[in-house]
């Protein structure tokens, strides 16, 4: 197999590891659980992001305990390559998902010393997403501040 250096994927690689890399700290919240009506967030949620012109998939592998929520989350191109390795922990009450995503250093495979944390709140129905992603901290410069995502459950 032969790999190809593909400067404009590594700028993007760079360009997202500016946009993750923060200090990890943790923050509690005390809400309420969520009504067993409610939406159940357990399972797989994607959407593309786009940053220097470059799309990638997010994915979301969550977890749902009464109203806590957590879980992996990948930044991968169409190639397979991956730009990001983050852990989600959120709370959901009624149709609002508060959550923090860190990414710890190595997180980043193109720049492992730098970490992150993005956050942000999400309006949940059964079967999506939609709410800002936005830079809170970072260890390494960052194009990207904030997104609008729409994650549709899959």
């Amino acid at each position: 197999m032969t790999l190809t250096y593909r400067p404009r994927a590594a700028l993007a690689a760079l360009a997202l590891a500016g946009l993750i890399a923060a200090g990890c700290t943790s923050s509690s919240s005390s809400m309420t659980t969520a009504p067993s009506s409610g939406p159940t967030l357990t399972g797989t949620w994607a959407t593309t992001v786009t940053f220097q012109d470059i799309s990638a998939r997010m994915t979301w592998a969550l977890t749902q305990s009464s109203s806590g929520v957590s879980g992996p989350v990948t930044i991968a191109l169409p190639t397979g390559i991956v730009l990001l390795n983050g852990f989600l922990t959120g709370t959901l009450t009624n149709s609002s998902l508060a959550y923090t995503i860190s990414v710890a250093p190595g997180g980043l495979p193109l720049q492992p010393a730098c970490s992150g944390q993005l956050q942000g709140t999400m309006t949940v129905t059964q079967t999506t997403l939609t709410g800002p992603m936005n830079l809170t901290s970072s260890t390494c410069a960052s194009p990207i501040t904030s997104q609008t995502l729409t994650m549709t459950k899959q």
